[in-house]
């Protein structure tokens, strides 16, 4: 009697063993995804944009640097369409999600992209003001 109930506990502990991983597994999965969403977006001049919808609302340029060519969105378009005041008044600081930041003027965000994988490239800059991981373009003016 006492082995029919051990041969009954191993396939339930069995289960239950199979059901906790599942749950976890798509604990897991939820919390990528969702991660993964946040960290597609960019705060620009105090408005918060997904990087897709800026692809879809403007138009890709090429562009040539000494590291070969880079397509992406101008920047000068971008900022321009979050009412800058006074666009060449103002300065720009690109901010990168981990803590590097470079500061450029108007001349210079003329120039400059701003790619899918939020990476900055100004072709006539030297490569420490190619921004990547952007996650902020702050605009003071």
């Amino acid at each position: 009697m006492i082995l029919r109930g051990k041969q009954n506990i191993i396939p339930l502990l069995a289960m239950t063993v199979l059901i906790i991983g599942s749950i976890s597994t798509l604990y897991v999965h939820a919390n990528q995804t969702t991660q993964s969403t946040n960290l597609e977006t960019i705060l620009i001049n105090h408005q918060s944009f997904e990087i897709q919808t800026l692809f879809e609302r403007f138009s890709n340029t090429t562009i040539e640097t000494d590291d070969g060519m880079k397509t992406g969105i101008l920047l000068s378009e971008v900022l321009l369409s979050t009412n800058v005041n006074c666009p060449t008044c103002s300065s720009y600081t690109i901010k990168a999600s981990d803590g590097y930041q470079q500061t450029v003027n108007w001349d210079d965000i003329q120039q400059g992209i701003l790619t899918m994988e939020k990476q900055t490239y100004f072709p006539h800059l030297a490569h420490a003001f190619w921004v990547q991981d952007i996650v902020q373009i702050e605009v003071k003016e």
